[in-house]
């Protein structure tokens, strides 16, 4: 509100007449009032300069500053209001040389500016330089443009300079304190390597929070200073948990009891040894307990969900899936309730986890149904809400014995409806429908060939996806083929660590559907498209700084075997029997992970088929490692495995007929159960040429064509080559030539189109028996 002098003398109404001095108007023109009027008065605000020739406006806060002359710094302003003459007359004013406009006989008063609030102008333009460096940091990381990386940690330094100057030269308020000792380490562990600084002002804030009692603070910075820990000595980031954990429960505080124990979860899980994944799942168990005595449904059914998702990760043990799918069960029976309805995330992860378990279990038709089930859940991510761009949830707590908690930001916060949340990480949305196109064709793998190559049309779509993710992020200008490719969450600001490690994650994500889709090549022996996938792949791994040893393992295995459908078997059998992919020594197998266990009995079985032949200098090798194979197989969860064990030892074998039977059986009624056509192709072929070779009679004709049918349900080449030798020396011992030459011919056209090294192979008696090639 302008200033208002008083008028005791009326000089208001002198001043409604004219001037007897004409020349008094020209001498004092009349004041236009730059702005609008308000009930007969113009307000004039003067601005406050400062020494260094800035602009402070009212209120305290630095909206802009503006340099100004060094004449105009000296002068002296003031807020008044001046009475507003009417039109017709001509206004008496006096222009004194303070500056103020109005009657030489009255002081002018003088306006109290507030200093400026310096500690507040630095943590505004700390938070203005992160913001900053956020804004592009995740395209300067992918782009790898140096000038831009450079911007980026230097707008990074100086917003911590800011922060560091507010801690070390003023004197705030407790709480104030300690929320920017919070925000400065939480800056110095994610975009430094300063650790020691952070836990320094870590211990001094929860030193504070100490003494003035804020509960929620000194939890959030135990929770960082928990993970700080655990990127230096894990074991002691354990004991520390451990002891924050007992004062949570002494006070009753459940929400930082359950986030602490989620944080102890996750650290487990990324360890990732069998003991860690034990101990993953005792706390699972605890929080599954507490979370159920509380009435907290939403902790109980993810609580569950990652219990089950554990479980998974020990799949050594059949038990384990048993378990897995009790835990699902028991979710399930919560999902109608509306707080989890409404996780349209929790939903989601349930039915990955659900079919991540038929998977596991082998069971490809019930498998195909969980698919169905994954794809309606990711049908309601676009529409959800709740899924916001960098992939966080909430999850709902009862309010019952909490601390006070304002903020809402942190691991617990308080939402605007006053609720108490806990907050988790996951993907963003466009990760969410990569991994669903992978386990999807993870499911679709064993009837690619029947049902028109789905599995590969999922792959291709997924491996697309991810190729314009990547694009659209790093690039301004992204090619024509992702135009059409959703931008969701290309635009939000990411530091570059945490934009290095989504590139990261996505990177072996398509390393991962390479692998899939080369495999699914292989299988139906288009070789030359399986090697330009494992080109790429191979590209893809020699950038990684540090690759996966599962990836690893199957890049390599892959080489192996497409030079084995090649028929390169010297480099095949190289690769099998290196060190990378030779079997382990006994001792030496409790130590290995379950996965490259599996790829080495994989190469182990695969040599056995490459030295079999009686000719090979390595054929003596065959009983030794069919014997350390057996223990491994016929205990192994995956019944392909044990299949294809049964189906080399039968193959491999010198003793009675009664146990190649025996073999023969149980490799049949594994992949009968797996629904795995290769296998029940490969084992059928060898049973006809075992048992019915010379042989007249249906029994024998009905084994060659099934043997047939299924090669060319398998779009094998080889298989279709080898099926049609069979079936034609069968119809030719049954005196039915014609039909016989029919057959070979076939045979012969479709060996055609095998890789030269094949039919050399084949030709040259590969298998070390007396068995009739096609094209002998």
């Amino acid at each position: 509100m302008a200033y208002q002098p008083q008028d005791p003398y009326n000089r208001q109404a002198a001043i409604q007449q004219p001037p007897s001095n004409t020349h008094y108007g020209a001498q004092y023109p009349p004041q236009q009032s730059p702005r609008p009027m308000l009930n007969g008065y113009a307000p004039y605000n003067a601005n406050v300069y400062q020494a260094d020739g800035t602009i402070a406006p009212f209120g305290g806060a630095l909206q802009h500053r503006q340099p100004l002359p060094q004449s105009q710094t000296q002068q002296r302003a003031y807020a008044v209001a001046i009475p507003t003459p009417s039109a017709s007359a001509a206004p008496l004013a006096a222009q004194g040389s303070n500056g103020y406009l109005g009657s030489q006989n009255m002081p002018p008063p003088r306006y109290q500016t507030p200093p400026l609030d310096y500690q507040l102008l630095l943590l505004s333009l700390a938070e203005e330089y992160f913001a900053a460096a956020y804004g592009y940091g995740s395209m300067a990381d992918i782009a790898r443009r140096d000038s831009e990386m450079q911007s980026y940690y230097q707008m990074m330094a100086t917003g911590l300079g800011c922060l560091e100057a507010v801690l070390t030269h003023f004197k705030m308020h407790p709480e104030r304190e300690a929320m920017v000792r919070l925000r400065y380490a939480t800056i110095l562990f994610e975009e430094t390597e300063n650790t020691m600084e952070a836990e320094e002002a870590l211990g001094k804030g929860i030193i504070l929070c100490d003494r003035h009692r804020f509960f929620n603070l000194k939890y959030n910075m135990q929770h960082l200073l928990a993970r700080i820990l655990f990127s230096k000595a894990p074991r002691a980031a354990f004991k520390f948990i451990e002891g924050i954990l007992k004062d949570a429960e002494a006070y009753q505080h459940v929400a930082w009891v359950y986030a602490f124990r989620f944080l102890k979860v996750s650290m487990h899980l990324e360890l990732s040894s069998h003991q860690d994944l034990t101990a993953a799942l005792n706390v699972f168990k605890s929080i599954i307990s507490m979370s159920s005595e509380h009435g907290d449904k939403a902790v109980l059914a993810i609580g569950m969900t990652l219990e089950a998702l554990t479980c998974l990760r020990m799949f050594s043990n059949g038990d384990y899936i048993e378990e897995a799918q009790r835990a699902l069960a028991g979710v399930r029976s919560l999902q109608l309730d509306p707080a989890i309805g409404e996780l349209h995330q929790l939903t989601v992860l349930i039915s990955f986890v659900d079919l991540c378990c038929q998977l596991q279990q082998f069971e490809p038709h019930q498998a195909i149904s969980k698919m169905q089930n994954m794809q309606n859940a990711l049908k309601t991510v676009n529409s959800s809400k709740s899924w916001t761009d960098d992939g966080s949830f909430a999850i709902p707590i009862q309010n019952a014995r909490m601390p006070p908690i304002e903020s809402q930001n942190g691991v617990v916060r308080r939402t605007s409806s006053e609720s108490i949340v806990l907050m988790f990480n996951w993907l963003p949305k466009e990760d969410i429908y990569n991994v669903g196109y992978l386990l999807g064709a993870a499911s679709m793998a064993s009837r690619n060939t029947v049902d028109g190559q789905k599995s590969e049309h999922m792959l291709e779509e997924g491996i697309k996806r991810l190729q314009c993710e990547s694009m659209l992020v790093g690039s301004f200008n992204p090619p024509d083929i992702c135009q059409g490719a959703q931008r969701e969450g290309s635009e939000v600001p990411r530091s570059i660590p945490l934009a290095s490690s989504q590139q990261t994650w996505r990177e072996q994500m398509t390393c991962y559907m390479r692998l899939y889709l080369s495999f699914t090549l292989c299988a139906r022996m288009s070789w030359s498209a399986a090697k330009e996938q494992q080109a790429e792949i191979v590209a893809c791994v020699g950038s990684m700084v540090n690759t996966p040893e599962p990836l690893l393992l199957l890049t390599v295995y892959l080489e192996a075997v497409i030079y084995q459908g090649i028929g390169n078997l010297t480099a095949a059998l190289s690769l099998y029997q290196g060190s990378i992919l030779s079997l382990p020594t006994p001792p030496e197998q409790r130590l290995r992970s379950q996965i490259s266990l599996d790829i080495s009995i994989l190469s182990t079985l695969n040599a056995i088929l490459i030295i079999r032949s009686p000719s090979h200098p390595q054929n003596h090798l065959i009983p030794s490692l069919v014997s350390n194979l057996e223990p491994l197989c016929l205990q192994n969860p995956n019944h392909q495995i044990c299949s294809a064990y049964h189906l080399v030892a039968a193959t491999a074998s010198s003793d009675t007929i009664l146990l190649t039977k025996q073999y023969l059986q149980s490799a049949l009624q594994a992949s009968k159960q797996t629904d795995n056509k290769h296998l029940m192709c490969m084992v059928l072929n060898f049973m006809s040429w075992k048992f019915f070779r010379g042989v007249v009679g249906d029994q024998a004709e009905r084994s060659a064509r099934a043997s047939q049918n299924l090669a060319q349900q398998c779009m094998s080449g080889l298989w279709m080559s080898v099926s049609a030798g069979v079936l034609a020396d069968t119809l030719e011992v049954a005196g039915r030539n014609e039909e016989a030459e029919w057959a070979r011919q076939s045979g012969l056209k479709t060996s055609a189109s095998l890789p030269p090294g094949l039919q050399e192979a084949m030709n040259g008696d590969l298998d070390g028996h007396d068995v009739r090639m096609v094209g002998e």
